[in-house]
This record gives C-alpha cells, sequence and structure tokens, in this order.
C-alpha cells in the first residue's frame, strides 16, 4: 500500500500541471491546421483565463498546494496563446455567423462590447 501511495503523490501534481497543456493543445493545433476557429468560442478563453488569474490572486493568501498554483500559471500562458490562434484564423463577419449568444435572450448584445472582437485581423 505504501507503494501505491507514493505513486499517486508523485504523479498527480505532475498531471495536475501538464493538464492544461494536454487539454487545450488540441484545439491550438486544430485551428491552426484548419486556419478556421468557426466553431470555436472566444468565451472559453475569457472565463479560464478569468478563473485562473484569480486562482493565482488567490494563492498568496490561501497558500494552497504549489501544483495548483504552477497550474494556473500554465493555464493563463495557455489561454493567451489559444486567444491569439483563434484571433489570427477567425472566420469573417457574415451576419451572425459566430456571434455568441445569437438566438438567445441576450440577442448577441454585451456591456460596452466587451469581448466581442469585431475588427478584422490588420
Amino acid at each position: 500500500m505504501g507503494i501505491l501511495n507514493t505513486l499517486i503523490s508523485s504523479f498527480a501534481p505532475i498531471f495536475l500541471i501538464l493538464s492544461p497543456l494536454t487539454s487545450y493543445t488540441d484545439q491550438i493545433v486544430s485551428i491552426h491546421r484548419t486556419r478556421t476557429s468557426a466553431g470555436f468560442s472566444l468565451d472559453i478563453p475569457l472565463i479560464m483565463l478569468t478563473a485562473s488569474i484569480l486562482k493565482i490572486f488567490y494563492w498568496p493568501g490561501a497558500r494552497y498546494d504549489l501544483s495548483l498554483l504552477v497550474q494556473a500559471v500554465i493555464m493563463v500562458g495557455v489561454q493567451v496563446v489559444l486567444l491569439k490562434v483563434a484571433l489570427d484564423n477567425r472566420p469573417g463577419w457574415r451576419g451572425d455567423g459566430g456571434v455568441p449568444f445569437v438566438g438567445g435572450q441576450a440577442k448577441g448584445w454585451r456591456p460596452w462590447g466587451f469581448w466581442r472582437w469585431r475588427t478584422q485581423r490588420l
């Protein structure tokens, strides 16, 4: 039982630290290969960046496990790369295509046009 406990306590932090890379690398490569981010919601990087940044700022007061802090830092980097690749390869604005929340109650409206990324890449 001691060897199993040692293996789990050794590999679990490594798995946690590498999980952002294993989770989002496939999406980044797929968008880069197909040269389009059609069907990918830009809300995902927004949510993950917000959560990871809050987790980083929470760490000095809570002092949770260091592997979770490293995971949050790596997640910020991965999400910035994902956002860059998605924005570089986004399809043009044709009508309501690619606009988040179209058809719902909000009808694509967001306060101050936040996180809309309307202008085409220069």
